[in-house]
């Protein structure tokens, strides 16, 4: 069993997928489960989880009915507004969908995250822990982690899941201090870090030997059994394509042992976001 734990889907016409724009012209039309499908069985992937692209709720109305039409679609992480008036009542509904597994609050894109350390939001992070909705957050600038490490902290009881190992600037060979943020996150029980992105951060052409690096940091802090691999497509295709992101995580894994390959391409997306076995 493969899982592809970050998958994103939109119907332009829909209109709230403000974070596109024309100038993505790789990425900018529809793309749906027909779109993705081929790519997955040539992959041999099995089943994938869908995020949010959307700052919506109804986007995961769209959402969720597309995994009832798509039953490869294992899981949903929907978004919510954390200081909403009703957060409690969104939350309790979001949790009544089987599919829901987790949220991810954007704003703005997140092209930064401090909002998500207002004490305003306490009352969304109480009621995600008591419906048992996980929280992916997603890091724009790798500086900002300590941030993410700050939210862990205080929400000790919520199991969050970093994004796109928080976007490391590859393309210029910046490791430090980003390794070291990512170690004192991963220090914390509670996070889990998703192995996708990086063909985003690097420069054009990035080979395994230029992506090996980050990816062995993230494999190291946060131990196979809280990492899961993702592709992140389509923005992926801003970069790179599903085959080639594919056959390079085949190469990053391969010194890994079978178990702890399995965790990372399927067992930790399984364990964190309940998936059905």
């Amino acid at each position: 069993m493969i899982t592809d734990a970050h998958i994103h889907f939109w119907r332009l016409a829909r209109g709230d997928n403000v974070a596109l724009n024309q100038s993505m012209a790789a990425i900018y039309r529809d793309l749906e489960p027909d779109d993705l499908r081929p790519r997955l069985k040539a992959a041999g992937v099995d089943r994938i989880v869908v995020v949010q692209a959307a700052e919506t709720l109804a986007e995961t109305l769209f959402t969720a009915g597309l995994a009832r039409k798509f039953p490869w679609i294992a899981g949903i992480v929907a978004w919510i507004d954390p200081a909403s008036a009703a957060v409690d009542e969104e939350a309790a509904t979001l949790s009544l969908l089987p599919m829901v597994k987790a949220v991810r609050p954007v704003k703005d894109d997140n092209r930064s995250i401090a909002w998500m350390l207002d004490a305003r939001n306490a009352t969304g992070w109480k009621a995600l822990c008591e419906f048992g909705l996980s929280l992916d957050i997603l890091v724009q600038n790798w500086q900002e982690l300590p941030l993410a490490t700050a939210l862990a902290k205080h929400s000790s009881g919520l199991s969050i899941v970093l994004n796109h190992c928080g976007k490391p600037d590859i393309a210029n060979g910046q490791f430090e201090p980003w390794a070291s943020y990512i170690k004192e996150l991963a220090g914390l029980p509670n996070v889990s870090c998703k192995l996708s992105g990086l063909m985003n951060c690097a420069a054009p052409g990035a080979t395994a030997r230029d992506i090996e690096p980050y990816a062995r940091q993230i494999l190291a802090s946060f131990g196979p059994r809280r990492v899961m691999w993702a592709s992140d497509w389509p923005p992926l295709n801003l970069a790179s394509d599903y085959a080639t992101w594919w056959q390079l995580s085949k190469e990053l894994l391969a010194p890994l042992s079978y178990q702890d390959r399995n965790d990372v391409l399927s067992g930790t997306a399984e364990r964190v976001y309940r998936l059905k076995t």
